[in-house]
């Protein structure tokens, strides 16, 4: 499970919310919050991800590059990286990372 947020969450109940099952439907809820599209294209030495800000293409963020291979290993690796922050501060972590810091904080 992962939790996917833009902003700190400080209760548990804002958490679960905010929390979904797969590390690809954070990635989709983080592009739709973020009124992207995307596209995976192959490259000569991997894989890229592509996005579109739909209502201004212009402004659109900058692709995102893996050197896997294996189309899925480059999607893993790919998503991994959108959801890390790049995409207009958006961010998912693992429901156990997140709780485990949250803790940590407390004490």
């Amino acid at each position: 499970m992962f939790v996917v947020f833009a902003e700190e969450l400080e209760d548990a109940a804002k958490a679960q919310s905010h929390t979904v099952q797969t590390l690809e439907q954070a990635f989709a809820q983080i592009a739709c919050r973020c009124g992207l599209s995307y596209a995976f294209e192959q490259e000569a030495e991997g894989w890229r991800l592509v996005f579109t800000d739909v209502e201004r293409p212009e402004c659109s963020p900058d692709p995102v590059h893996t050197d896997y291979k294996r189309p899925r290993d480059a999607k893993h690796d790919l998503i991994a990286q959108a959801v890390d922050g790049r995409l207009r501060g958006h961010v998912a972590v693992s429901l156990q990372d997140f709780e485990k810091r949250r803790r940590d904080a407390a004490q």
